[in-house]
């Protein structure tokens, strides 16, 4: 590949994948940029305390907090999470974060293992309320 440009094997190796990697990078920015576009136009971005007042009926306050800070580690400054987000369609936020550790987090938080989870109920779409719903159902400590 490189003898046809006059380059070194190795460099010329070297650039293609750097080149790759760039191009990889370019179209994960521009879909993340398109999704959160999309999020923030289809609803309003709630404070702190309105995610809070918005969870109350469904999920208990500790874990709204609980929710609202994992959210915020994730996509501030970007948006702010609402408790219909999508956790799949709505919000950039890999999927192995909400499914594994913020599970895992919780449960640490709460004072047992994470193997003491209700099973994920098949209904149910993964919003963040729903997903609240689902850690106040767990083991109290």
């Amino acid at each position: 590949m490189g003898e046809a440009v006059g380059l070194p094997e190795w460099l010329a190796g070297t650039l293609f994948a750097v080149g790759f990697i760039v191009i990889l990078g370019a179209f994960a920015w521009r879909n993340t940029s398109r999704r959160i576009a999309r999020t923030k136009a289809k609803r309003p971005s709630p404070t702190r305390e309105e995610f809070i007042a918005l969870m109350k009926p469904d999920v208990s306050e500790s874990t709204a907090e609980f929710l609202w800070d994992l959210a915020m580690e994730n996509i501030e400054p970007w948006l702010a999470p609402h408790p219909d987000d999508d956790l799949v369609k709505d919000l950039p936020i890999a999927e192995e974060d909400w499914s594994m550790e913020w599970p895992r987090a919780y449960a640490e938080r709460a004072g047992f293992h994470e193997s003491n989870l209700a099973d994920w109920p098949e209904d149910w779409p993964p919003t963040l309320r729903n997903f609240g719903k689902w850690l106040d159902r767990s083991p109290k400590a």
